[in-house]
């Protein structure tokens, strides 16, 4: 019988302090990302970069885009895991199941 892992616990701060991280990283403004992300007002951004909620799955795609981020970049990960671009892109679909998952629920 395989054994499949706990599904991770995501937190809205670390996720809403690294979106904040990586927009200013490409030098945005929240309404330059509204405007890529076409949304009607700031208010949903900034609810993701305070840790509010989160985005959905498509937003987050396109922020992940937007800010040449992986998921890991996001979610955050402990600093003592070194990993390959390869490894990541690898990882990335198991991750991004796990948040698709939860955003459903």
């Amino acid at each position: 019988m395989r054994v499949i892992p706990k599904r991770p616990e995501y937190d809205l701060k670390t996720v809403g302090a690294n979106l904040r991280r990586l927009r200013k990283a490409k030098g945005l403004s929240v309404e330059e990302v509204r405007e890529y992300l076409m949304i009607g007002s700031t208010q949903a951004i900034y609810k993701y970069e305070n840790g509010k909620s989160y985005p959905q799955s498509d937003t987050m795609f396109a922020l992940m885009e937007l800010y040449g981020a992986t998921i890991y970049d996001i979610i955050g990960r402990p600093a003592t895991v070194s990993r390959t671009y390869e490894e990541d892109l690898e990882g990335s679909s198991s991750v991004i199941y796990g948040f698709v998952m939860q955003q459903a629920s």
